[in-house]
């Protein structure tokens, strides 16, 4: 239970450079020992599905990774929950990281409208519901290392929050709900609130786990933290210019245009994203 209790300790707002703790502990490794859910009268609820339990709201608080060199042990499976299941057997037709200004927090696999998502590990439904923030029809799953698996887009629920699903469970149907081109399935793995790339642990060309446990290095893993502190950008409103802008964020005309890829010459739009650092 240790490791449990700094993992709670930790995710409820204690820094973890001031705790001088490896983040390994905040995994809980011991968890093969813990007893599976059931309905026992006597059935303690996991620690891991009480912090920050919240079934109206999708990202929960987080502690910012990328702020220590440390390394997190993570096991996907263990000798109580051993298996995995492929969310959908989809071809990845967008992948982790920028997207112009915006960043793409998952990947996103092809599928058709009505096709069965599963759930990738066992776990509980924390949130299942419509999202107004672009994910449209999003199941939310925690895991019993404490990641958390997105499914977003979906056309119908499967399952209701609150629910325990194992891996391979049908939790959902594919669509386009939400900000959504076509159908596809979004899918995230978060760990405390911090994404994680999914082709960092998932194959998606085999199905299968890269490994069953990983050592991931957090100033690699989560480096794109930073970087998104460094980047800054502004959407443009009706009258300015780049020269307005250069003025504005202490930078000059030409490094916007390096950055944007334009020419001083070019007209800028009304809503128009423009990187400024």
């Amino acid at each position: 239970m240790k490791n449990l209790f700094l993992f709670l300790t930790l995710a409820t707002g204690i820094s973890t450079m001031a705790q001088n703790r490896q983040l390994a502990e905040l995994t809980p490794n011991q968890i093969a020992r813990m007893a599976v859910p059931s309905a026992a009268p006597d059935f303690i609820e996991l620690e891991v599905f009480s912090w920050g339990w919240d079934n109206n709201n999708v990202h929960l608080d987080s502690i910012d990774l990328s702020e220590t060199t440390d390394t997190i042990h993570m096991r996907w499976v263990d000798s109580r929950h051993p298996h995995f299941h492929m969310p959908f057997n989809g071809e990845v037709r967008s992948h982790f990281g920028w997207r112009r200004s915006r960043y793409h927090y998952g990947v996103d696999l092809k599928l058709d409208r009505g096709d069965t998502v599963y759930a990738a590990f066992d776990g509980k439904i924390r949130y299942a519901r419509y999202n107004y923030g672009g994910y449209g029809n999003l199941v939310v799953m925690r895991h019993y290392n404490g990641v958390e698996t997105y499914y977003a887009h979906l056309s119908r629920f499967l399952v209701d929050t609150n629910e325990y699903v194992r891996a391979g469970t049908p939790i959902g149907l594919g669509g386009s709900t939400g900000r959504s081109t076509g159908p596809h399935l979004h899918f995230e793995v978060r760990y405390l609130g911090n994404a994680i790339d999914p082709e960092e642990v998932i194959d998606f060309e085999t199905g299968e786990l890269k490994s069953l446990e990983t050592d991931m290095s957090v100033e690699t893993t989560f480096k794109y933290l930073k970087e998104m502190r460094a980047r800054r950008y502004h959407r443009v409103r009706s009258g300015e210019t780049l020269s307005a802008l250069a003025r504005r964020y202490h930078t000059s005309v030409n490094a916007i245009c390096r950055l944007n890829g334009i020419r001083s010459t070019d007209v800028i739009r009304i809503g128009q994203n423009l990187r400024v650092r």
